[in-house]
């Protein structure tokens, strides 16, 4: 019976240990050892702030995605919702173009909201000293040419020397383990995607942002208050936070191409689709010139050292370059989030133009490259038409994001 019993019992932890080999793609939120901003927010700052009157930044990403408790946690404590910040995407995080007028009613707060890239500044200026509070709350994916960040310099420059008081929600977001990368923007090159004095990659949040940028650039003029997420631990990839992923704009519907975004947003700056209006935007990417993917494919293989990998597709974008059309191209596969996103950017857009030299362009509009107003400036695109490596390339430039490195450890919150 004994020799039974241990047998069974054996047999038994053989098969729960089997069970236990079944790969975890990500934590379950029920099992997050991190705690979001936002519940913070409502739990500690919000009733600090009874009776006063409020400006609002966010989208679904943020408190946004459930207005409901925005609305009545308000409410409760006679908390005035003056004004809205309209952001690229919308209120709701729906849009695709910029909107043309520079207020639009909200109908689900029945508050104007003001689109900020439309405004002037004196008439943003005047909004804010209309308030006690602007709330800050969206999530970003850490690189300058992603224009929340953008938002959040003009709101600060807004504030600068004000009474009101700026809080920012921090986020966790999907370059938290990669330092400063690319180079800063230039002035001839400036642009609404890239106003934010940082380099590319700009390995801060955005709340570690709003204190870099209110120390090094305002000399502490806007009074401030960064909410930070809590138990997060820098070099923790997001899918081992428990965090829920909640898209940002309508282009970034997961993780894996929020991830892909690091390096295939570059690709803007070319004449392809990066497979906006599809079903797989910014891990689509194509052109109906783009006859044989797989050649392209077999040229990227030997990059990134398997973290990801190409496989050939076929789409038909509704909304960019190519609308309607049917473009061939290729799928970009995440293994291993620890890639090199400049590394793949320019080696990708290298080998395109050398597969394709008929068919591939640079995209221009009425006075840049498209991909100058998001590197910075003509470095990225000339050093490719010159021919040089990437270690060449970013040999003239790594002095600089080593000094950046340096420029803002001061600032970092995890």
């Amino acid at each position: 019976m004994t020799n039974y019993f241990f047998r069974f019992s054996l047999c038994f932890l053989v098969l729960a240990c089997q069970g236990n080999t079944v790969p975890q793609f990500r934590v379950h939120p029920a099992d997050a050892k991190v705690r979001l901003s936002q519940d913070i927010f409502y739990e500690k700052i919000l009733p600090t702030m009874a009776g006063k009157k409020l400006m609002l930044a966010t989208n679904p990403s943020g408190i946004g995605t459930n207005p409901k408790k925005i609305i009545s946690s308000l409410e409760k404590h006679k908390i005035t919702l003056e004004h809205l910040i309209g952001l690229e995407h919308g209120f709701l995080g729906l849009e695709e173009e910029f909107s043309q007028t520079p207020v639009t009613m909200d109908s689900t707060f029945n508050r104007p909201l003001y689109h900020i890239y439309r405004i002037k500044d004196a008439e943003l200026r005047d909004l804010v000293k209309e308030v006690d509070y602007v709330l800050f709350d969206v999530q970003d994916v850490g690189m300058r040419c992603y224009t929340y960040l953008s938002v959040l310099k003009r709101l600060m420059d807004a504030l600068k020397n004000t009474k009101t008081k700026l809080i920012v929600l921090d986020h966790i977001h999907v370059a938290m383990h990669l330092p400063p990368m690319g180079e800063k923007m230039s002035p001839r090159h400036l642009n609404f995607a890239g106003e934010f004095p940082s380099l590319l990659i700009t390995g801060m949040t955005t709340g570690e942002s709003a204190i870099f940028y209110n120390k090094e650039y305002l000399k502490e003029a806007v009074n401030l208050d960064v909410i930070p997420v809590e138990g997060y631990k820098r070099g923790m990839y997001f899918e081992d936070t428990g965090i829920p992923w909640t898209t940002p704009s309508p282009n970034l519907p997961m993780v894996d191409s929020a991830r892909n975004y690091l390096s295939l947003v570059l690709l803007e700056g070319v004449n392809v689709s990066v497979g906006r209006g599809t079903q797989a935007p910014f891990v689509y990417f194509g052109a109906p010139w783009m006859t044989n993917p797989e050649e392209l494919a077999g040229k990227l293989s030997a990059l990134g050292n398997k973290s990801y990998y190409f496989s050939t597709v076929y789409f038909k974008p509704t909304f960019g370059p190519h609308k309607g059309k049917i473009c061939s191209g290729l799928r970009m596969n995440l293994v291993r989030p620890d890639y090199d996103p400049m590394l793949l950017a320019y080696e990708l857009i290298r080998l395109m133009k050398e597969t394709y030299p008929n068919d591939f362009k640079w995209s221009k509009g009425s006075t840049n490259h498209w991909v100058d107003q998001l590197w910075g400036n003509d470095h990225f695109r000339t050093s490719i038409n010159e021919g040089k490596t990437y270690s060449e390339f970013h040999a003239s430039f790594a002095n600089e994001e080593l000094k950046e490195k340096k420029r803002i450890e001061s600032y970092l919150l995890y």
